[in-house]
């Protein structure tokens, strides 16, 4: 089973509906929250993209921004859950 995690109302103004995104999670919360296609505009949340995606070296700030307030996964958004793919 993956895992779920809600995405909290503190994050209201970062959540954009479904699309692959990703997030620091701290404590089993997620504390922050960044799409892909926010980042490689791009991007069009299709997972046969989501290696490439990762590799481009325009991810590394976003990538460290995000280690600074915990553990990045990159999952995909959908129902203010993220759900590990």
């Amino acid at each position: 089973m993956p895992n779920v995690f809600k995405i909290p109302d503190t994050l209201e103004a970062k959540y954009h509906g479904c699309g692959i995104a990703m997030a620091s999670v701290t404590g089993g919360q997620i504390v922050n929250l960044v799409y892909l296609r926010d980042v490689l505009e791009e991007f069009d949340d299709e997972q046969a993209g989501l290696r490439a995606a990762l590799a481009d070296e325009r991810l590394g700030p976003t990538v460290r921004l995000l280690q600074s307030t915990g553990e990045v996964f990159v999952e995909m958004c959908s129902c203010w859950e993220f759900i590990e793919l």
